[in-house]
């Protein structure tokens, strides 16, 4: 009867010992590390070499005249004076905003938007006039 005992317990103890925990193993070896990429962030020549390459005719620039970065009521304010434009990408972690349009702003929407940013306007179609002398004429305001 002892025999019958012993040799399955024998069986069991050989069992166990040869299925090792595998944290028990892991315990002794370093981490693998995975190497961190840093984003580098999105500049704004480059939201503005995809805006010129889609085609679009008005490219505006817009940064914060504190040069601070562009919060939740700036982008309401944009969203509001842009509404018609087609593309929007903020860039350089927020402080500046590539809005491009096919059509100009209206210069109402111009001059509220000069209230409170600084615009740069880019590129425009040769066959209008040119709003750089707007944009220039009212940040002398």
């Amino acid at each position: 009867m002892k025999a019958r005992v012993l040799i399955p317990l024998a069986a069991l103890a050989v069992f166990a010992s040869a299925c090792v925990n595998q944290t028990i193993l892991n315990d002794g070896k370093a981490p693998e590390t995975t190497p961190t990429e840093v984003p580098t962030p999105k500049t704004y020549e480059s939201d503005l070499r995809a805006a010129k390459t889609a085609g679009y005719n008005f490219i505006y620039v817009v940064r914060r005249k504190d040069g601070g970065q562009i919060d939740y009521h700036d982008k309401l304010l944009l969203s509001l004076h842009t509404g018609k434009a087609q593309r929007r990408a903020a860039s350089e972690d927020g402080k500046a905003y590539t809005i491009a349009s096919n059509d100009p702003l209206p210069e109402a929407d111009i001059n509220a938007l000069h209230q409170r940013f600084l615009i740069s306007i880019l590129k425009d179609s040769p066959g209008l006039a040119n709003s750089n002398q707007n944009s220039a004429a009212n940040d002398a305001k």
